[in-house]
């Protein structure tokens, strides 16, 4: 077995308070080997992050490294401790043979630059070559990346859109479409395509050992799944040491060769990635496992981490975890396809709460002298029917008008055709500051995707949550009302002086679904509202989803890139692509029998942790 290229013993790491030390990282011990792929998996709070960046040496203030070594061995030197070397000698690593990807590239990347001066940097930085050799470089990186097609696919591409090009013109066109991609900015491309730009960069030196800090989790599945492909194809072509951090164990079953779980900032489980998912021995890993929605069959409620252990903190301050024994009378109820078929029939034997009828939506693109050239059709001539108590799914990759078709029925967009029609009225024709649309709003409400974007990061959570009652002049006890709020959806009622930073993920998007129902809607669009949350913070949030719409009646448009989430939520499911219904079906339906291969491919996408 050949000598471990990151050898981390004993590392611990403290961020000092006012009060007392945290601990973030405490006796972490792991080795990674050439071409070895390690995942680190847990929870937010676990310790994942500040491992990966202690390993870069940029633990921010306050935090410090307070004990352990990091040993990393370069390609052709022995052996170097990276917490005894100085700074300048530590930056010569960081980036050339460590390089790390972070989780968001839009803040990885500098808005003000181009692509192709952000890559060209980053390799000038670290190799002595000219900056023509430099941006060579980064269009070939840029290609095995798969941002851009290689040469040969370049040409083919060429002939086949200009047969009659000479073998110069066909030349010139190549060079074309290279410096074309390097004079993009950042916001001129999407979430996927910026990942790969950044994958690029950290690739750009060739590294011994790349780290990857949840680079697919605001990703669509399908994209994910290339970005991991990627990922694998990379490490195997330059025998590169990988370590994949991620909350979700499904997302790199097939990826890593071994798994570190972390909670807390301690290592609870570490072995082979195979022995893992099939032998898990902590109850922390087999409820990080249980906690995501099967597609196999249908679960009443998702089981969640603390069905599996319960946490006691001993009195010298230590955490003590113990596994609950759960007898067949508490495992959760599999909802079978007749229970679900009774319900949907009781559901569509109503008259329809919403009605949307060939509805179009399109973004003007200007022309000559500032006329509207085109239209951008976002939503293209969609149309369907909710009825009261329901959970209609609505899924599809980035860019197919979920989002925009949402935005709609609320009357945020003008659609350019169409109707909406909400308990009788039909609010595409409603003036926008007409009484009868304000009365109307009261009953349609929205939880977006970013809870932290969504609360005013200046005003305490009572008062948030009491917002929409101030606006709709609601009269009343409005602090018991915001009390009565924060009981259900499970939140304790001293934190209603407190502000969205001071408060978890899980607690933020909670906030926001109590106010989304402090007005007692009838009907609410959830837009993405679990995507950016851990798996097992992502299922709490789906089980208080769905008992508020048993103990309230609410209607649901539940909008996700994730068909295993809609499946589990809805009662139907609408498949979106390109602004167009690809198809619509009850979810054992599209789930068994996709009509479509977009379906088939957005399946094919989802994390299941099953082996190849």
């Amino acid at each position: 077995m050949s000598e471990p290229v990151l050898d981390v013993r004993h590392l611990q790491v403290q961020f000092i308070t006012q009060t007392k030390p945290v601990v973030a990282v405490e006796e972490l011990n792991f080795q990674l080997r050439k071409g070895e792929k390690l995942g680190i998996v847990g929870e937010s709070g676990s310790g994942k992050s500040v491992t990966s960046l202690a390993i870069m040496g940029l633990v921010p203030t306050p935090g410090r490294i307070t004990q352990g070594e990091i040993w990393f061995t370069p390609e052709t030197r022995s052996p170097v401790d990276l917490l005894q070397v100085n700074e300048a000698e530590r930056r010569s690593y960081r980036g050339g043979e460590i390089a790390m990807i972070f989780q968001e590239p839009m803040s990885a990347l500098n808005p003000v630059y181009d692509i192709g001066f952000q890559i060209t940097e980053a390799i000038l930085l670290h190799q002595k070559v000219s900056a023509g050799d430099a941006r060579r470089k980064a269009i070939a990186l840029l290609q095995e990346v798969q941002l851009l097609p290689s040469d040969e696919a370049l040409q083919q591409q060429c002939l086949q859109e200009h047969p009659s090009y000479s073998d110069k013109e066909v030349f010139s066109y190549i060079n074309q479409q290279k410096q074309s991609i390097l004079k993009r900015y950042p916001h001129e491309l999407s979430g996927g395509q910026l990942q790969r730009v950044t994958i690029a960069m950290a690739i750009s030196c060739n590294p011994s050992v790349l780290i990857a800090d949840e680079p697919t989790t605001a990703l669509d599945v399908t994209v994910q799944a290339t970005i991991l492909d990627l990922l694998r194809h990379l490490c195997d072509e330059r025998d590169m040491a990988l370590i994949f951090i991620t909350h979700d164990l499904g997302v790199i079953a097939e990826l890593v060769d071994s798994v570190v779980v972390m909670y807390q900032g301690k290592v609870v489980e570490a072995g082979k990635i195979e022995s893992v998912f099939s032998h898990a021995q902590h109850p922390y890993t087999k409820g990080l496992l249980a906690c995501r929605p099967r597609l196999d069959y249908q679960l009443q409620i998702l089981p969640t981490v603390v069905d599996f252990m319960d946490v006691t903190t001993t009195p010298a301050g230590k955490i003590q975890i113990t596994e609950k024994q759960t007898d067949i009378n508490h495992q959760p109820k599999v909802v079978t396809e007749a229970e679900q078929q009774a319900r949907l029939k009781q559901l569509l034997q109503q008259e329809s709460l919403m009605s949307v009828k060939q509805l179009r939506v399109g973004f003007p693109t200007k022309g000559m002298f500032g006329k509207t050239k085109k239209y951008l059709m976002a939503v293209n001539n969609v149309s369907f029917e909710v009825y009261p108590g329901e959970t209609l799914g609505l899924v599809g990759e980035s860019g197919c008008g979920k989002s925009t078709l949402a935005r709609t029925l609320l009357r945020l967009i003008q659609p350019l055709e169409g109707d909406v029609v909400f308990q009788g009225d039909n609010i595409t024709n409603l003036a926008l500051r007409s009484q009868k649309l304000r009365s109307l709003r009261r009953q349609m409400q929205i939880i977006f995707q970013n809870p932290y974007n969504s609360l005013n990061p200046r005003i305490n959570i009572g008062k948030a949550i009491a917002e929409p009652l101030v606006v709709h002049k609601i009269k009343g006890d409005r602090h018991k009302k915001v009390s009565e709020l924060l009981e259900r959806v499970g939140l304790n009622l001293d934190l209603r002086n407190r502000y969205p930073h001071e408060l978890s993920g899980g607690q933020r998007q909670r906030v926001c679904i109590a106010r989304a129902l402090a007005l007692e809607p009838q009907f609410i669009i959830c837009d993405e509202s679990v995507s950016a949350l851990d798996v097992s913070v992502q299922a709490q949030v789906l089980n208080l989803l769905k008992k508020l719409q048993a103990e309230m009646g609410l209607t649901y448009i539940f909008i996700s890139h994730d068909l295993s989430v809609v499946k589990f939520m809805s009662d139907r499911i609408i498949v979106m692509n390109q602004g167009k219904i690809a198809e619509i079906g009850t979810s054992e339906q599209i789930y068994r029998n996709p009509k479509t291969a977009y379906t088939r491919k957005l399946i094919d996408s989802i994390p299941t942790g099953k082996f190849a």
